[in-house]
């Protein structure tokens, strides 16, 4: 009997599943991770699955692109237009950069990302050391400032892959027994009629 509504019970669980509550994601970005550029203003736009929140001064909202040398090459400084977050730079260095992002989703908690794009200079671009494309009450700050790791892709794994691990543990720990069955088997063979 426990077999049974156990079964029930995980088949009913994997074709109905709760719906998950979750924070608005990034569904699109510009440029893509791991994209080759050439130098110039380069704008990092992020999109996102809903409206984000802008707080006072811009609080909150960073793009932040830093080089090889992890030194920001932009002050962090993200334009927020309804689900789009924006941040330029004004790159002549060739190397790999990465952006590391912050914002805040509507339903107001924060998320955050990563990602790196190489910058090529085949055409001698001079960037403008004078470049800042916009300002902001809250610029990053080396010292103070962190770049958000993302959750490695091999976690979200690992969690998805034990669940059918513990659905077997559990469907060999509950299942009927073959003494249990033999014993039932010969209780009823010896009930008198």
């Amino acid at each position: 009997m426990k077999f049974r509504l156990f079964s029930v019970l995980m088949l009913m669980a994997l074709v109905n599943p709760v719906p998950a509550i979750a924070h608005d994601q990034l569904i699109d970005q510009s440029p893509d991770a791991g994209s080759v550029l050439e130098a110039g203003v380069i704008e990092v736009q992020l999109e996102f699955s809903d409206d984000l929140i802008l707080l006072e001064n811009g609080a909150g909202s960073e793009i932040v692109i830093l080089d090889s040398n992890q030194d920001p090459v932009n002050n962090g400084c993200a334009l927020v237009d309804g689900r789009v977050a924006t941040a330029k730079a004004d790159i002549d260095k060739a190397g790999t950069y990465r952006v590391g992002w912050r914002v805040v989703s509507g339903d107001g908690h924060p998320i955050s990302g990563s990602f790196e794009f190489e910058i090529v200079n085949a055409q001698g671009y001079v960037a403008d050391a004078n470049y800042v494309f916009r300002d902001c009450a809250n610029p990053y700050d080396k010292e103070t400032s962190q770049i958000d790791l993302p959750t490695p892709s091999y976690l979200y794994w690992l969690l998805w892959g034990s669940i059918p691990l513990v659905s077997l543990g559990l469907f060999l720990w509950l299942r009927p027994r073959k003494k249990e069955l033999l014993g039932k088997s010969e209780a009823q063979e010896q009930k008198p009629e």
